[in-house]
């Protein structure tokens, strides 16, 4: 399969966050991502949590950085879609661990990457000074490794960990959001945002910087054009898919340890030659 360049892809990814609102789907392994392609997505992200789970690890960087590299190049490699990786933390909490991921980054072939503003062993923000240091180093090393049109996204963790409640929170992942926006990052991550008020007054209030929320699994969200309307430039779909799979998995075990069971299931599978013929084509 003919593969875009990295600097092709890369425009084509950032040019995604310039105008209108796109869904993100992020896969967790080469299938996942394979899927996503064939279903005709513009772009594929990954899932930290995803990749975690699928090697029986709990998220918060405990694969390690070498582990997640590992699964998102191969992804980056073999899919032409452009591929923004899940880097959590950065894999250490200087600015230098940061620009040192997006090197390693662009050298297993994605045009973005995730960088959070929390530090993934106390669950605390990073002070806003390093936390902006941080995200001008990524930035930095992207435009000395020839990339300028990576896409950094600056993820900022308030509102998910609900700091000093609702307002402050969201008053404080508003102010984070436009320090990073201003230091370089091309979309700004604030999970924990579900309704359409909220997310109407995030990206106000980060604007003009492209704001990226994300489906969380027990949340109601509103559609895509709801959230388009709602000035939403980036919807992802985070560990969400792959933890409804292994949901649906869930439920047909649990059904088919009764008694009675029936293999109705097997007829709604992608058949073991449909899933050769996928890998093949994405070899």
């Amino acid at each position: 399969m003919n593969q875009p360049s990295q600097a092709e892809k890369a425009a084509r990814f950032a040019a995604l966050h310039r105008e209108g609102c796109f869904l993100l789907p992020n896969a967790w392994d080469l299938p996942s991502a394979a899927l996503i392609a064939e279903a005709g997505f513009a772009a594929v992200a990954t899932t930290s949590s995803g990749i975690a789970f699928a090697h029986g690890l709990a998220d918060g960087e405990n694969i390690g950085a070498d582990r997640m590299l590992a699964v998102v190049s191969a992804i980056a490699r073999r899919v032409p879609l452009p591929v923004s990786g899940d880097l959590e933390a950065g894999y250490g909490s200087g600015p230098e661990a940061v620009a040192a991921s997006v090197r390693a980054a662009i050298g297993a072939g994605l045009v973005g990457c995730n960088i959070e503003d929390s530090d993934p062993k106390t669950r605390k923000l990073f002070d806003l000074d390093l936390a902006v240091a941080r995200i001008k180093a990524g930035v930095a090393a992207a435009e000395q490794a020839g990339l300028p049109d990576f896409v950094l996204n600056a993820r900022t963790d308030p509102v998910l960990f609900n700091v000093g409640g609702p307002e402050a929170a969201f008053d404080e992942a508003a102010r984070r959001a436009k320090a990073y926006h201003a230091a370089g990052a091309r979309s700004v991550f604030v999970p924990g945002l579900f309704d359409a008020d909220g997310i109407r007054r995030m990206a106000a209030a980060v604007a003009p910087a492209p704001l990226n929320v994300m489906v969380s699994t027990g949340r109601p969200m509103p559609s895509l054009e709801e959230l388009r309307r709602a000035g939403l430039r980036r919807l992802t779909l985070g560990g969400s898919l792959m933890l409804a799979t292994y949901g649906y998995t869930r439920r047909l075990l649990q059904d088919l340890a009764k008694p009675d069971a029936g293999f109705g299931f097997a007829a709604e599978g992608i058949t073991h030659v449909d899933m050769t013929k996928l890998t093949q084509k994405y070899a």
